[in-house]
């Protein structure tokens, strides 16, 4: 296993390439400041998809294959952001997953699952007071069938208290790094999402003359996608995904209006982490 790679981006390097100007300068707006930034210094963290073996041996594992996903998500983003292109049925099955993956790669979203792996483990220390209706209702909060629910119900309760309560102090222990319990395991919700996302219809907006998108450091909502969301892929074209009303085999285009990039872009603003970048000062700083 190799382990070489400090630097890791939430947002790939090459979508916020799409946002530079025509000299190949980029913009970053962080709180009421606009400067020049560097796609190699902006969305990123150290060691966030560092993996480990139950040796604690680290590895650019996951950081590697995510790179290669990104090297085909960047060849996406130039076939469907083409002026004029027609995409194909293949190009939103491959759009849905990519949303889907950087939906779950956000810093956020992974501390947000190893969280919930730990309020899991209280649920099931606490299974033996609760009775099967309630202990089946909180467990379908955390996507559990009724049936599993049921059979993970009858062993608690037959299962020693102080075994279950010395089990969660060792689960509350875990580090985000821990490989019993990663935080980059909320990854693994990918296909999950994608699912979801299948079921939507998106739309390419094309940005109108004079006007441009920029992008935010946490680009797909964190709550809600089924509801409706929209995501800019470069300055010139971003992706709105609405429920569906009947099934789409394709991605439908047209122009965008400057009132729907400016509220796009103010979503941007309004979801961002700590940075928003794009081509033009002034669109950044009216934000």
């Amino acid at each position: 296993m190799t382990f070489e790679k400090q630097n890791h981006h939430y947002v790939p390097q090459f979508w916020q390439r799409g946002f530079r100007d025509q000299n190949g300068q980029l913009f970053g707006r962080m709180g009421a400041t606009v400067k020049l930034v560097s796609p190699r210094t902006t969305m990123q963290g150290d060691w966030l998809y560092t993996v480990f073996d139950n040796q604690w041996n680290p590895s650019d594992s996951l950081e590697d294959a995510l790179s290669v996903l990104e090297g085909a998500t960047a060849a996406l983003f130039r076939r469907i952001g083409a002026p004029g292109s027609v995409s194909s049925a293949a190009d939103r099955n491959e759009l849905c997953s990519a949303l889907a993956l950087q939906a779950c790669r956000h810093p956020d979203i992974m501390g947000r699952g190893h969280r919930r792996g730990k309020d899991l483990g209280a649920l099931i220390a606490r299974a033996s007071d609760l009775s099967l209706s309630d202990f089946t209702k909180e467990m379908a909060d955390f996507g559990v069938a009724a049936t599993e629910a049921l059979a993970a119900y009858n062993i608690l309760i037959a299962s020693p208290p102080e075994q279950l309560a010395r089990e969660l102090d060792e689960l509350n222990a875990l580090s985000p790094q821990d490989p019993q319990l990663p935080e980059q395991e909320a990854l693994r919700a990918q296909p999950v999402v994608c699912a979801q996302l299948q079921k939507m219809e998106f739309t390419l907006l094309d940005a109108p003359p004079g006007a441009e998108f920029v992008l935010g450091d946490t680009p797909i909502p964190q709550q809600d996608l089924s509801h409706g969301f929209s995501v800019p892929l470069s300055k010139s074209v971003a992706v709105l995904a609405e429920p569906a009303t009947a099934p789409q085999a394709t991605i439908a285009r047209r122009s965008a209006t400057t009132a729907e990039v400016d509220a796009i872009n103010r979503t941007q603003w309004d979801n961002s982490r700590r940075v928003v970048v794009g081509s033009s000062k002034p669109i950044l700083a009216a934000l």
